[in-house]
């Protein structure tokens, strides 16, 4: 178990499952299977098998620990692992294989019992709950969230999901609630939701973001801007925070606020996915503002340099291969630029734009990863083939291999044997008879049974002899037939893997069609917004012109005129200070 767990530890998956395997189907492991260390190495093979991906074993292994009655006395650590682990496979599964995923992961929990642990029964009731949501019992789910306390590593995400559900049916105030309770920055980092849940800090965010959006629903903006406020500079949601905070206030017309904030989301100096959206909101905020000339340089410069982005978006649609890669950098976050995109002319910055804009779907990644397992078990299975290609050209059937394997190898010679036995004990039999005073009759008939039984049993020898001859169970014929299992696999794979293939290509179009249309829209709306900062500069010359008719000079006329921008460096002005003294020497310079 020891070796097995460094495997795991290192990442050799595949070794640890080998040698766990060996373990746990060992014929002598009945021995160790009621013990702490059999159930150990159950669920370390499960929990391998899961990992890899190969989630029907895993249940099974699973299963048999959670279904020992021992599993659960004491401190039941692997029963709680396990139950745990199938609790994560049926929602990983879920993604793809929907109710049925779920379904099948509450049958294999109904061997926990009903003393099990706090958070063991709170991994059910999330379950549950989860199940009930996919079955659009919104009740129910919101009864199974309620029942998973603070003491499952679940509360957050249980909590978070029934305030989802509460607004969804448009009970704001109910799901407002919720979200204050994960929201709650006064929550201490030593709680067991926080210590249990690796996620609990992003489920924290989106709920801060969730009740952001609640009342900007509501139209409370001071509260909005204050819950976006809450989500720290470290958080991958800062630059959605900013953004939508940006456009609350911008609703509320305090363009100043809007302002600050598209400048601190500007100063991140990084690619985000609001990048696009927020210079059109930029631009509408200084024609809020009467800003005609800025709002349009800015949204000029917008067409000039998403118009590409959108061109690049859809020449990448016709490259599988390059669409891929690109997802796959923007799920990663790895740089865009280091994609194979060879069949389509796209710059690295087109690339990295388009990367980072791309919103990618959860059905996309999950149809990645299987895909990547399919590829990592095809690789071993090929490996086994050419195996299996080698040992077959090696074997010979005239040479010292022998051409049968179990007892069908020494057949003959044992019935030579037996038949040298007989022949003795019929040699013993007739000595006896020839000495006077002995009666073998006795011995005799037994010898004839023996003899029945032998030649009974060489006719059964040769009928499973030929009968192992043509079922194929010589060791040439077996080699055969696990390549030809090998081979039957592999076509298998292959039709496998050009459905996921299909599925990927599918999701990854649909992303960046997505895209496509997303850039469409805002470079409409920046079109849109040219003609309104043309019609704007357009009135602001003619309320210029009815303000010169009127006798008022406009700002820029009256700073032309100032005479302090025209003087030298060697030059001082003495400015007007507005007593006007009549000049006594006035007429009288020629005064002599």
């Amino acid at each position: 178990l020891r070796e097995a767990e460094e495997l795991l530890t290192t990442g050799r998956t595949d070794q640890a499952i080998a040698r766990l395997t060996e373990i746990v189907e060992h014929p002598r492991f009945n021995i160790f299977e009621s013990t702490e260390l059999g159930r150990g190495a159950r669920y370390l093979l499960g929990d391998a098998l899961a990992n890899a991906g190969i989630y029907e074993s895993a249940r099974g292994y699973l299963r048999k620990v959670v279904e020992q009655p021992a599993a659960w006395q004491d401190a039941a650590i692997y029963g709680r692992r396990a139950s745990r682990r199938l609790v994560e496979i049926a929602i990983q599964e879920s993604a793809t294989g929907g109710l049925a995923s779920l379904t099948q992961g509450q049958d294999d929990l109904k061997a926990v019992p009903a003393s099990a642990p706090e958070d063991v029964k709170g991994e059910l009731a999330y379950l549950q709950a989860r199940t009930k949501e996919m079955q659009k019992d919104w009740d129910g789910a919101i009864a199974s969230y309620m029942q998973v306390t603070t003491k499952s590593r679940h509360w957050a995400q249980a909590t978070y999901l029934a305030g989802l559900i509460h607004v969804e049916q448009g009970r704001f105030k109910e799901g407002e609630d919720l979200f204050c309770k994960v929201a709650d920055p006064k929550r201490q980092n030593k709680t067991t939701p926080v210590l249990a849940d690796e996620r609990f800090f992003a489920v924290r965010d989106l709920a801060r973001l969730a009740l952001g959006r609640v009342a900007h629903e509501k139209s409370r903006f001071d509260d909005s801007r204050y819950y976006y406020y809450l989500v720290p500079k470290d958080s991958d949601r800062l630059a959605e925070a900013i953004y939508e905070a940006a456009t609350s206030r911008y609703e509320k017309k305090d363009y100043d606020g809007a302002r600050e904030l598209i400048d601190e989301l500007y100063g991140m100096n990084t690619h985000h996915r609001y990048e696009d959206e927020v210079q059109i909101l930029d631009a509408y905020i200084d024609l809020a503002q009467c800003k005609f000339f800025d709002a349009d340089k800015k949204l000029r410069r917008f067409i000039a340099r998403y118009e590409p982005v959108r061109d690049a978006a859809r020449r990448m649609q016709a490259s599988d291969r390059g669409m891929r890669a690109l997802l796959a950098a923007a799920r990663g976050g790895s740089d865009a630029a280091a994609s194979d995109a060879s069949a389509v002319s796209v710059s690295t910055d087109g690339l990295r734009a388009v990367a980072a804009l791309v919103r990618v779907d959860p059905a996309w990644t999950v149809v990645s990863r299987r895909l990547a397992v399919l590829d990592h078990e095809a690789s071993g299975l090929r490996l086994a083939r050419s195996q299996l290609k080698d040992l077959e050209g090696n074997i010979t059937v005239g040479g010292g291999l022998k051409p049968s394997l179990g007892d069908s190898l020494d057949a003959p010679d044992r019935g030579e044997e037996a038949r040298a036995a007989l022949d003795g004990l019929r040699r013993s039999i007739e000595e006896i008879e020839g000495e006077k005073g002995k009666d073998a009759k006795t011995f005799r008939a037994e010898l004839t049974a023996l003899e029945a039984r032998f030649a009974q049993a060489g006719v059964t020898a040769r009928a499973q002899g030929a009968g192992a001859r043509s079922s194929g169970t010589d060791l040439p014929d077996l080699v055969k037939n696990d390549g030809a299992k090998a081979d039957a696999l592999l076509s298998e794979l292959e039709v496998a893997r050009k459905e996921l293939g299909t599925a990927e290509s599918a999701l990854a179009k649909d992303a960046l069609s997505r895209l496509d249309l997303r850039l469409s829209r805002l470079l409409r709306r920046a079109r849109l917004g040219r003609i309104e900062s043309v019609l704007g500069k357009k009135r602001s010359l003619e309320v210029e012109i009815e303000a010169i008719q009127a006798g008022y000079l406009p700002q820029d006329a009256v700073d032309s005129i100032d005479p302090v921008r025209y003087l030298k460096d060697n030059e001082e002005y003495w400015p007007f200070e507005g007593d006007d003294w009549a000049d006594e020497f006035v007429g009288g310079e020629k005064v002599k």
